[in-house]
């Protein structure tokens, strides 16, 4: 799926470069949540949510990755699977665009998996907005994933019933 947004932005399918670049323009929140999640350095972090991932994409503007998201399926033929969004800081001057890109994205994600999920740090009150904004609901269910002291809010999304 590529879809260009205007002349200097485009959401395509992420590679190598996408991550380079996006490790050195990380938010500060995402790089502690990245780090609670995977106890790996930025780069690899990023590599190992990308590697395990059925589809994933890169919003770029003007050369510099944005953001970028992806999808994890539980199996291969499965119906639920974790979607991930990693941002950097060039997201904070965009946001309208960063919406739309998310949008696009979930709706993508949800035609190839019925149900997705994500795995949210309890500290990072603006992704949990996120999140809910774009139509996950919190489950009651708090889970840990590389340490203990970090505690993890699940979210999920269905895909609607008359799609």
């Amino acid at each position: 799926m590529k879809h260009a947004f205007y002349h200097d932005i485009s959401l395509e399918p992420l590679c190598k470069a996408h991550l380079d670049d996006l490790a050195v323009h990380l938010r500060r929140e995402d790089k502690a949540e990245l780090w609670a999640a995977y106890r790996l350095p930025v780069r690899q972090a990023l590599q190992d949510c990308a590697r395990k991932s059925a589809a994933a994409f890169a919003l770029v503007r003007r050369g510099r990755t944005m953001a970028a998201a992806g999808v994890e399926a539980q199996s291969l033929l499965g119906r639920r699977a974790c979607v991930w969004s990693w941002t950097g800081r060039d997201v904070l001057f965009c946001p309208k665009l960063f919406w739309r890109f998310s949008c696009i994205v979930r709706d993508y994600f949800l035609s190839l998996y019925p149900q997705l999920y994500a795995a949210c740090d309890v500290r990072y009150a603006a992704a949990q907005r996120y999140l809910r904004r774009l139509g996950a609901c919190a489950t009651k269910e708090k889970i840990y994933l590389a340490g203990k002291e970090t505690r993890f809010v699940l979210y999920v999304f269905e895909r609607p019933k008359e799609a």
